[in-house]
C-alpha cells in the first residue's frame, strides 16, 4: 500500500509518499510544490493542482492522507486561502478516484512524538529516525510525510481491533 501524505500551503505544499507492504513503512518520494507570491492565486492553485495530479500519476497511491487544516481567528484571509488550497487538493483527489483522510496536527504529534504540542523540528527528527532517512528536503516534506506515517499507523491500529 502506498500512502501519500501532504501538508497543505499555498506557497509551499508538502508531500510525502510511503510505502507501507513491508514489515517497516519506507520513502518513496517526498518534496514541495512551491508556488511564486508574484502570480496571481489563481495560477498558483492551477500550479499545485497540475503538479499533484502528476504526482499522483507517477505513484498510484492507494489512499491520500491530508493533514486538517485549522486557522487562526487573527488572520482569516489566511484561513480563506487555505481553503481554496484545500479545495484544489480535493478536487485532485477526487478525480484520481482515491480515498482521503484528515488528520489532525495533535494526532501526527501524538502518534509519532507522544506528546500534542511537538514542534516541527520533534516531528521531523522522530520522521528522520523512522524512517531511516538523514535528512529531509524542507519541515514541509517531513510533515507530509508525518501525516502518512500517522495514517498507516491509524490503519494498522484499526486492523488490530
Amino acid at each position: 500500500m502506498i500512502i501519500l501524505g501532504i501538508d497543505p500551503g499555498l506557497a509551499t505544499t508538502g508531500y510525502g509518499a510511503v510505502e507501507c507492504d513491508q514489515p517497516a513503512p519506507s520513502v518513496i518520494r517526498c518534496g514541495c510544490i512551491r508556488t511564486s507570491p508574484k502570480t496571481h492565486i489563481s495560477n498558483r492553485l492551477y500550479q499545485i493542482h497540475t503538479d499533484l495530479n502528476n504526482l499522483i500519476h507517477s505513484l498510484h497511491p492507494d489512499l491520500v492522507a491530508m493533514e486538517d487544516a485549522f486557522s487562526l481567528v487573527r488572520y482569516p484571509k489566511a484561513g480563506i486561502v487555505l481553503g481554496g488550497v484545500l479545495g484544489i487538493i480535493y478536487l485532485s483527489v477526487f478525480q484520481n478516484n482515491l480515498p482521503v483522510i484528515e488528520i489532525t496536527p495533535k494526532e501526527v504529534k501524538n502518534s509519532l512524538v507522544g506528546f500534542g504540542s511537538a514542534d516541527k523540528y520533534q516531528v521531523s527528527a522522530t520522521i528522520r529516525k523512522l524512517l531511516g532517512v538523514p535528512q529531509l528536503k524542507s519541515l514541509h516534506a517531513s510533515d507530509a510525510l508525518a501525516v502518512a506515517l500517522t495514517a498507516f499507523y491509524r490503519k494498522s491500529m484499526r486492523g488490530k481491533r
